[in-house]
C-alpha cells in the first residue's frame, strides 16, 4: 500500500514513508503556517532603527572618502595641465628639427615666452631661471622649467643635448 503527501502550493508529492517525503511535510507545515499569518508580517521588511543604521554607515563612508576623492581629482586636474606644458615644449622641439629653426624658451611674469613672444597657459605659473635653446639641427642647451598649478609644484627637466622631457612632482608651491 502507497501512502503520499498530497502537494501543497509548488512542494512535490513523495509516495511512501520515506526521509524526503517527512522533510517537505515539515517545510510545508514551517512555511505554510495557517492561523499564525501575524508572525509572517512581523519578519517583513526593515525596523526603522535597521534603516537609520544603514543611512549613518553610508553617510560616515562618504564623509571619509569625499575629501580623498575631490583631492585626487585636483591633483589629476593639476597634473594635466603640467602635462600640457610638456606637450607644447616637446611640439617646440620637434619644430626645431623639422622645419630648422632656432627657438630660445625663457619666462616673463610667470609666463613662458618662445623667442619673446609670450604663450599663457590657463591657471598655471612658468618660470624658467636661465634661457633654453632649441637649436636648428635638434639638439638643446637643456636645462629646468618649473611649473605651478594652484598648489601643486611641477619641475620639468630639459635635457641636454637631445631633449629628452622629464616631467616630475616636485610638492606643493
Amino acid at each position: 500500500m502507497q501512502t503520499g503527501i498530497p502537494c501543497f502550493q509548488g512542494i512535490p508529492t513523495f509516495v511512501g514513508n520515506d526521509k524526503a517525503g517527512a522533510f517537505f511535510k515539515g517545510l510545508r507545515e514551517s512555511f505554510f503556517q495557517r492561523g499564525n499569518s501575524t508572525k509572517l508580517k512581523k519578519e517583513r521588511g526593515f525596523t526603522l532603527i535597521e534603516l537609520l543604521i544603514v543611512v549613518t554607515i553610508i553617510g560616515l563612508l562618504f564623509s571619509v572618502t569625499l575629501p580623498i576623492s575631490l583631492g585626487m581629482y585636483e591633483n589629476y586636474k593639476a597634473s594635466l595641465k603640467a602635462q600640457e606644458v610638456m606637450l607644447f615644449i616637446s611640439g617646440l622641439r620637434r619644430d626645431s628639427f623639422l622645419y630648422s629653426e632656432g627657438k630660445v624658451l625663457s619666462s616673463k611674469n610667470d609666463m613662458i615666452t618662445v623667442d619673446g613672444k609670450e604663450n599663457v597657459f590657463e591657471d598655471t605659473r612658468i618660470r624658467i631661471d636661465s634661457p633654453i635653446t632649441f637649436y636648428r639641427n635638434g639638439t638643446t642647451s637643456g636645462g629646468k622649467i618649473n611649473i605651478y598649478v594652484g598648489d601643486q609644484a611641477y619641475s620639468l627637466n630639459v635635457g641636454s643635448p637631445l631633449g629628452d622631457l622629464l616631467l616630475t612632482r616636485t610638492g606643493s608651491a
